[in-house]
Parts: C-alpha cells; sequence; structure tokens
C-alpha cells in the first residue's frame, strides 16, 4: 500500500522519442487546427504506453503530453502507468506562426510496474528515491573524457588523464536524475565546458588553460530527461535544452554503454565532425571509484608452453565469465576504459560460449557455438547477441565460426610468449582487434595474421591471460582472460576415486549461477535460466544429496522436501515435503537406492557416470538420454547416462550433461561440489 501511495505522487510518464521529419514546410499563411491533428494508438507492449502521431509534418512539432514532459517531433511515444485523463497537446510551427490542438487522453488502469525498468532505477535511485541520484564525472581515473570513432566501444584515440580538466568546470557540475516528473536538476556551479567548435553558441567563452572552451553558464531549471530503449541497440539518455552532460559537442542525446550502480559510461556524437564520438564516465556524487591497476611489467616471465595450449593434441578455450575476462584499457591487463570492473557475461553471453580450438597440427579453430555479438562494423542492421547466420552475406561473414592456423613463439627472460593466428577472419575472443589499430568496417583483409601476447598464465586453475596493443605504441590494450572449455574428453580428468571419495563421497548442486540450466550446446544455460542464479528460489533442488559408493551403490536423498512439477503427478508445483509423491506414479522419484557404474574418459569420448534403476537420476527427474518425461511413473529399471564435461580437481566442481533430444540440440547442464 505505501508503494502505491508513493506512486500516486508522481505523474508518471516517460516519453520515448524520435524525430521523423523527413519534410517540412515554410508557408507564408499559419497552419491551421485542423493541420494540427494527431492521432494515437496504444503500442503493443501495453494499452498505458501510447504512440502519437501527427497528421502533417512542419518545420516544427512540439508536443505537450500532459503528464509534466514536452517533447519534439512528428512521432512521439508517452507512458503513462497512473490511470487518468491527460490533455495533450500539439503545436506545429511554420513561417506564418503556431496553432495547437488538444485532446484528452483517458487511462483506464493504473500500472506502475511500467516504471520498474533496470535502466530507470539505476540511472534515478528507482521509486524511493524521492530526491533522485546524483551524478559527476569520475575525474580521478584515466578515460574519464575521451574520443575514438564512431562505432568503437571506448575512446581509443584519446582519453583523459585522471584530473586533466581541473579548472575546466566540467568536475564541478552535478547531475540529478529524479522518477517524478522525470526530473533533470542540472547544477552548473556557474562554469561548462564545451568543444571548440561550440563556442559560439555560449557567450563570454574562454580558454580555460585545459584545452577546447569554459563558458560561464547557470541552468535556467525546468528540465527533463528520458530513455529510448530499443532492441538491439544501446539505451539513449536524452536531455532537454539548454542541458548536456560533461562536455558539449553540440548534442544532447547520448548512448549508454553501460550503466551499473556505481558508473554510467556514456557515448554522444560530435556535431562538428561526423566522424567522431565522443565518451564520459559518471559516478555517484561523493563515491570513491576503485584505484586503477598499475601497468604490467614490460617483460614478466611467464612459464607457458605449446603443451599448455593444445594439451594432449587439442585443447579448447572460453572466455572466463567473470569481471576483467573481457576488456580495454590504457596498459596490459587493464579494463579502465571498458567496461571497468563490471561482469559482462551475463549481458554478452554469445561471447562466452565461444570456443577457441588449438590442435597441435596447427590448425586453430573459431567456434561461435551458433551465436554472435555482433556489431555494426561487421555489416550488421542491429547490436547486441544474434544468430550467427547473420552474419552470411555481410562484409563481415569472414568472422564467422571457421578454421585457421596457428603458430606459437615461446617467452624469454625479456620477451612475452605469443600466439599468433593466421587467415581470412582469423582472431581470438574479438574481430575487431588487430595489431596496431580496430576495424570499423568489414571485411577483415585477406590472410591477415594478428599477434597475442601471453602476459599470464595460472597452471592450477588453467586461467591464461592474453593482450593486444592496437596502438602500436603501448596506448591502449585489450586484454582477455581464457580457461579450459571442458570440451575436451582429455581434460576431465575425472577418476573413479574422484567420484567416490574414501569409499562413499556425496554431492549436490553448487548455489551458483550457471549449476542448473539447459541450453543449444553442453555447458549452456541460455535457453533456462540464462545466467540467473535460481538457488534461491528453489532451495529443494540445491540441497540434494548424490551418493556414490565403492560398491557400485548410488543413492539420492531429498533431504526432505523435492521440486514438484506437474509431471510427477503433484499438483501445486514449487518446494513442497517429499511425502506429497506418495501414492503419485511419480512415487520412484523420491529417495532411494540405485546402482551406477563409471567409464573413465578415452580418446575423444568423454567421462561417464550411469545410475540404473526404476526411478534413477542425477539432479532432474525429467530428464533422460533422448527425452524428458511429460508425464510419471519412470520407465522400469531404467539406466540413465551422463557425461562428464569439466572437472577441476582444484575447486573439486563437477559438471555433467545429457543430451535429450540424441542429436546434440538440447543438453541439461549441471555442475556438482561435494557436499562437505
Amino acid at each position: 500500500m505505501n508503494k502505491i501511495f508513493k506512486l500516486a505522487a508522481f505523474l508518471l510518464p516517460v516519453l520515448f522519442m524520435w524525430a521523423c521529419i523527413d519534410e517540412y514546410r515554410l508557408d507564408a499563411e499559419p497552419p491551421t487546427i485542423q493541420e494540427a491533428g494527431f492521432s494515437f494508438e496504444p503500442s503493443e507492449e501495453s494499452d498505458n504506453i501510447l504512440q502519437f502521431t501527427a497528421d502533417n509534418d512542419f518545420f516544427l512539432m512540439v508536443w505537450d503530453l500532459g503528464n509534466g514532459v514536452k517533447a519534439e517531433g512528428r512521432k512521439v511515444t508517452g507512458f503513462y502507468p497512473l490511470a487518468g485523463t491527460y490533455k495533450v497537446t500539439l503545436t506545429v510551427y511554420n513561417r506564418g506562426g503556431s496553432v495547437s490542438f488538444s485532446k484528452d487522453i483517458l487511462i483506464e488502469n493504473t500500472d506502475p510496474t511500467l516504471l520498474d525498468r533496470p535502466v530507470f532505477n539505476l540511472l534515478t535511485g528507482g521509486i524511493d528515491a524521492i530526491n533522485g541520484k546524483t551524478w559527476a564525472i569520475d575525474s580521478t581515473r584515466a578515460g574519464h573524457l575521451g574520443v575514438g570513432p564512431i562505432g568503437s566501444e571506448f575512446p581509443e584515440f584519446y582519453q583523459a588523464r585522471p584530473n586533466e580538466k581541473v579548472g575546466s568546470g566540467m568536475y564541478n557540475t552535478r547531475y540529478t536524475f529524479k522518477l517524478r516528473d522525470f526530473v533533470f536538476d542540472w547544477n552548473t556551479g556557474g562554469l561548462v565546458y564545451l568543444n571548440a567548435a561550440q563556442g559560439s553558441n555560449f557567450p563570454g567563452a574562454f580558454d580555460p588553460g585545459v584545452g577546447d572552451l569554459s563558458a560561464p553558464f547557470t541552468s535556467p531549471g525546468g528540465l527533463n530527461w528520458n530513455i529510448v530503449e530499443e532492441s538491439g541497440r544501446h539505451p539513449v539518455l536524452s536531455v532537454t535544452s539548454p542541458g548536456f552532460i560533461g562536455y558539449f559537442t553540440g548534442t544532447r542525446s547520448y548512448q549508454i554503454l553501460s550503466l551499473s550502480e556505481n558508473e554510467m559510461f556514456l557515448r554522444f556524437t560530435d556535431q562538428a565532425n561526423s566522424a567522431l564520438a565522443w565518451y564520459v564516465r559518471l559516478i555517484p556524487a561523493g563515491f570513491a571509484p576503485p584505484v586503477d591497476p598499475q601497468p604490467e611489467p614490460e617483460n614478466p616471465n611467464v612459464n607457458f608452453s605449446l603443451s599448455d595450449l593444445v594439451g594432449n593434441g587439442r585443447k579448447t578455450w572460453k572466455l572466463k565469465p567473470a569481471a576483467g575476462a573481457f576488456g580495454v584499457g590504457p596498459a596490459r591487463g587493464s579494463d579502465a576504459f571498458f567496461p571497468n570492473g563490471n561482469d559482462i557475461s551475463g549481458d554478452r553471453p554469445c561471447l562466452f560460449n565461444d570456443l577457441f580450438i588449438f590442435n597441435e597440427n596447427g590448425t586453430y579453430e573459431y567456434d561461435a557455438q551458433g551465436d554472435i555479438f555482433g556489431e555494426f562494423y561487421m555489416g550488421l542492421s542491429s547490436e547486441g547477441c544474434q544468430p550467427e547466420t547473420n552474419l552470411a552475406g555481410t562484409p563481415g561473414a569472414a568472422w564467422a565460426s571457421g578454421e585457421h592456423q596457428f603458430t606459437f613463439t615461446p617467452g624469454t627472460a625479456n620477451s612475452l610468449p605469443k600466439i599468433t593466428v593466421t587467415g581470412t577472419g582469423a582472431f581470438i575472443v574479438l574481430p575487431k582487434a588487430f595489431n596496431g589499430g580496430e576495424y570499423t568496417q568489414g571485411p577483415p583483409r585477406q590472410n591477415e595474421s594478428v599477434t597475442y601476447e601471453v602476459i599470464g598464465y595460472d597452471r592450477a586453475t588453467g586461467e591464461l591471460q592474453l593482450s593486444i596493443d592496437i596502438t602500436g605504441n603501448g596506448g591502449v590494450f585489450w586484454n582477455f582472460t581464457l580457461i579450459p572449455s571442458g570440451n575436451d574428453p582429455e581434460e576431465t580428468g575425472l577418476r573413479l576415486q574422484d567420484l567416490i571419495g574414501n569409499g562413499s563421497k556425496a554431492w549436490k548442486l553448487k548455489p551458483s549461477a550457471g549449476a542448473f540450466g539447459v541450453g543449444p550446446a553442453p555447458g549452456s544455460d541460455e535457453f533456462f535460466p540464462n545466467g540467473q542464479n535460481i538457488s534461491g528460489d528453489r532451495p529443494c533442488l540445491f540441497n540434494d544429496l548424490f551418493i556414490f559408493k565403492e560398491n557400485g551403490v548410488f543413492e539420492y536423498d531429498a533431504r526432505g522436501d523435492i521440486y514438484a512439477e506437474d509431471y510427477m503427478g503433484i499438483s501445486g508445483g514449487g518446494c513442497q515435503p517429499e511425502s506429497n509423491l506418495m501414492g503419485t506414479p511419480g512415487a520412484a522419484w523420491a529417495s532411494g537406492t540405485h546402482q551406477f557404474s563409471f567409464q573413465a574418459a578415452s580418446g575423444n569420448n568423454r567421462a561417464k557416470i550411469t545410475v540404473t534403476g526404476t526411478g534413477a537420476f542425477i539432479v532432474l527427474p525429467k530428464a533422460f538420454n533422448g527425452g524428458e518425461y511429460t508425464q510419471g511413473p519412470p520407465r522400469p529399471n531404467e539406466s540413465v547416462t551422463y557425461d562428464v564435461l569439466n572437472y577441476n580437481p582444484t575447486t573439486r566442481e563437477l559438471t555433467l550433461v545429457i543430451d535429450i533430444t540424441n542429436n546434440g540440440s538440447v543438453w541439461w547442464t549441471y555442475v556438482l561440489v561435494p557436499a562437505d
């Protein structure tokens, strides 16, 4: 009830706006009120999201959406979470004058969920932050202001040093975003920082001694913000005139490259030079950001060999799904430019399932696993995760899965080990980056060789750190941390002794993201739950025990509760007492004793664990080889075999997979850990 009262205090639309004025009129006669008419219709998403369209094109079309927010353009979209009547007015202008036309818009039902969007909450602090959230330029770290080519994810041409722009006014300005009425409070502190090409728009502009121009300026107040979220593109944050964020280049719209609780990284265009994109990084006012890491020594002694790279003849690597595993910065191993300490594996899962395979015969394979992180330089129409088949027929087609060649150069006391991949479209992790530059458009150069330095290798964890200098002068490095994928049978290393311990060993699901899920490949949870940690939602799954004994006995202990589903013959679903299985078709899936057998890995065959008995299963009763139960009971004396995808003797994590299609298109994956 409290939350409803708080919402009622808000006039809460948010505006998604775009201009659509391909032609406009500058007639001598003023427009008529009939010409200022407009229509509207609800969006597919909600009846509380209305799409407005002016009947005609004019030089200027200004909307008052009746909720405290104004907009310009022929088409605008308004959010109306609260029921009520809103007077929407369109004012159109031509050379002869202007005229306004209004309609009363009735919103029948309240839908406050429209405000509960992650991007709104992170920007403003959410519904409970009455005073909004205040941001400031992240002045103490490198790259808080920079410039690069259009389409880049970071400022590769120039990155401001810490506190380089002191005296410009940029560091003193505060930007407060409020959810209430979508207010943008812009406190300039009396001075703003400008691109030199914009100086004529600001009386009194002067050289502050740190490059470009500063100008005296105080916000007039009454400003708003809005965000456009379009599928396949970065969200766009806009503020109303005369407001801007950080550094004025003539625009008031900013692509949000990343947004977290304590950081916002924005990209925006240079209106005086269409080839350039500018960047600013902000943090909450008063927040102390982490200290940028010191550059690594130029020539550390890295102990990494060809046999480490290719394993027993063939070794498959993938990106480590963790913060710091993928990023760009001013030094080897740094991600200070992007994503600056954030873990993006959940946002870009299609990057983290890619496989990079090195064979002892010198062949190198890239396997995208059916999807890619597409960008415009590839010739694609949208950015983000998408099917690999979208590359067909584009300039970036050569960056699809394929086979190339590689060479390995051992390190010395004065040089780092190096991995070089060769072939048209050959790359490791990121197609864009090559030695001394980045592609701004495809296709890749013919038969190109790209060399990556090995800057670290942890033999215990198997983590391999690679770096590539894209400037040629040590100014900007892309850095990647790879780990063995576990897709190679000889790498699992699971022995029967590991499984049964000192005669009896109990295992349980690891309570973390990726430990339970289904996807299109072994180890993937793309279909469900797609990177989410469900251990808190389904605790009755994560306390189950799976016990293997040296005499071939396998025990399942549900610990008194189960995660029930309809196929078991139980109503209600969810966590409930195990006793509810009694008398149902799924009774055999209750705690019990069965048999198991173990087959060690050999050649190209993974290790396998087979459990046998009516109702025998590991983790999920539903899944068996080649199918899933749609209803109980289980088949009598059934055997179910699980492939060992990986076993890490250091962490003792055991990854099992089962193909429920028999054609390799759908796999369940479970990560078990010892119950102790």
